[in-house]
């Protein structure tokens, strides 16, 4: 079977060249292959306030497989998986990301199992993050993921059954994130998600909320770069969340807001507040985005993020980004300046 899978697609890309990402295998049946490389020169501020310089792959690089397989009235069978490596770092390893698999039935929607950002992490949680290039990109700290320039693991990706539909102008998901009720994993505790989405021309606006499970288990990667090390659980430092944002395009120019809290399992409240703006300009694209973070008390920071990137040939472009996250010693603050090819 991968034999006659393997004749087909070679088949395939001496018909439409070697850059075609999608093929058809048969008329039911198509694969797709994306990939993305790239490399930047970061500059990133520790807690101390010392300045690290680093040549690395800046979050660029990743391969997407895809499969939709068309069933019996419609109905598609979808598969997706993505891995991300770092090619400047000798050796270092494929990571496991996104990874999908389930149905798209027409009319009752699109169900699917697996590992991946929910539609709330997507579209609420990195409102403000959506026209940048590298790894900081326009992010200041994003909900329920970073704080105040340390980053931790987030809390709405992870292990998920999902259901997605649209109706004319509105969209409906529901998610589910698998976790548990204590620290030896006897007990399961599903986490829930909700979000709405609503869009006319070029306005589009979500809101969303979810309960998080107590804690949930992970593999992680230990400094060295030949094994990983298994955590038996995480604790979720939150209990839940809710977000409002929404985006307007307006010829070349694109707005974004973002209103959002989160309780932590101490029942302290986290609010976040900001906007960001694109700028579209031949081959250039500008980008701006401010943020207002509480962590209550003192830790309230103004944040900022700035960027630039040119598109010198399809699929290519070269970058320059920085941010500042407010915080004492410049804790977080980066630069950074890079290329990344899609293909």
């Amino acid at each position: 079977m991968m034999k006659k899978t393997a004749i087909a697609l070679g088949i395939a890309a001496m018909a439409f060249g070697a850059q075609a990402a999608e093929w058809m295998v048969t008329p039911d049946h198509s694969f797709a292959v994306n990939a993305d490389v790239g490399a930047c020169y970061q500059g990133l501020t520790g807690s101390t306030g010392q300045v690290t310089s680093t040549l690395y792959g800046c979050g660029n690089n990743q391969i997407q497989l895809k499969s939709t397989k068309t069933l019996e009235n419609g109905v598609k069978l979808i598969g997706q998986i993505e891995v991300d490596f770092d090619p400047l770092l000798d050796n270092d390893l494929v990571k496991a990301d996104d990874m999908r698999i389930g149905f798209d039935v027409p009319v009752w929607g699109k169900l699917v199992a697996g590992q991946f950002d929910s539609f709330f992490e997507d579209n609420v949680s990195e409102s403000l993050g959506f026209w940048g290039v590298g790894d900081i990109a326009a992010f200041v700290d994003e909900p329920l993921s970073y704080k105040g320039g340390a980053s931790s693991k987030g809390a709405v990706k992870s292990k998920a059954l999902e259901y997605f539909n649209k109706y004319e102008n509105f969209s409906l998901a529901v998610t589910l994130n698998a976790g548990y009720q204590d620290t030896n994993m006897y007990t399961p505790m599903w986490g829930t998600g909700v979000t709405l989405g609503y869009q006319s021309g070029n306005f589009q606006a979500y809101f969303g909320s979810v309960v998080l499970p107590a804690y949930f288990s992970d593999t992680v990667f230990s400094s060295s770069t030949t094994a990983t090390t298994t955590t038996l659980y995480r604790v979720n430092p939150y209990t839940n969340a809710s977000g409002l944002t929404a985006n307007y395009t307006m010829g070349n120019t694109k707005v974004a807001g973002l209103i959002y809290t989160a309780q932590t399992t101490a029942g302290a409240m986290y609010n976040w507040g900001g906007f960001s703006v694109e700028q579209t300009i031949d081959a250039w694209k500008l980008g701006f985005t401010m943020q207002n973070a509480n962590y209550g008390g003192s830790a309230q920071y103004s944040q900022y993020s700035a960027g630039a990137n040119y598109t010198f040939v399809k699929n290519a472009r070269v970058y320059v980004e920085a941010r500042t996250l407010g915080v004492a010693n410049s804790y977080g603050d980066a630069f950074e300046v890079g290329m990344k090819y899609t293909f």
